[in-house]
């Protein structure tokens, strides 16, 4: 009774620690983005910032989205008062804000890598905006050959808004 005891225990420690060598390992770094201000007016416009990746490896982007209420993206238009569209950008582009007429390559955003720095492009819509401190961005990427997701605080997009202050 005691050897099968002794060989069941063994089992279950072999088995831990199986379970444990499966487990999907933390990407370390962190996203970090310009802060804008401004006074944020109901038209379109592109703003091109800077983009930074604090790991060690280099990234490739997947996508960037608005989340609020995470995981549930922004609603709609009429709900949030944003549209938008994320590109990526050369990184020797200039950060700030442009008008609709921003005529400058736009990359796909799919398939940009980053390694430390890069620039991102987003056109945005803005209707009846108010300061929101729940929006945040999904930045889903590829780090050797993994695909992950991480949630950032950007108080940009938490102070967007088209209210006179």
């Amino acid at each position: 009774m005691k050897r099968i005891l002794f060989n069941l225990f063994i089992l279950f420690c072999l088995a831990s620690l199986a379970g444990c060598s499966e487990q999907v390992k933390e990407v370390d770094g962190e996203f970090l983005l310009g802060q804008f201000g401004a006074d944020w007016k109901k038209e379109t416009f592109y703003m091109v910032a800077p983009i930074k990746w604090t790991g060690e490896s280099p990234i490739t982007l997947k996508s960037i989205e608005f989340v609020k209420d995470y995981p549930d993206p922004l609603t709609t238009y009429e709900e949030d008062g944003i549209k938008y569209e994320i590109f990526g950008a050369e990184p020797s582009r200039k950060t700030g804000l442009r008008d609709e007429s921003y005529d400058r390559e736009l990359k796909d955003i799919n398939g940009l890598e980053i390694n430390g720095e890069g620039k991102i492009v987003i056109k945005f819509s803005l209707g009846d905006v108010k300061v929101d401190n729940s929006r945040r961005l999904k930045i889903t990427f590829d780090s050797d050959g993994q695909e992950v997701e991480k949630i950032v605080v950007w108080k940009t997009l938490e102070q967007l808004t088209t209210e006179t202050r």
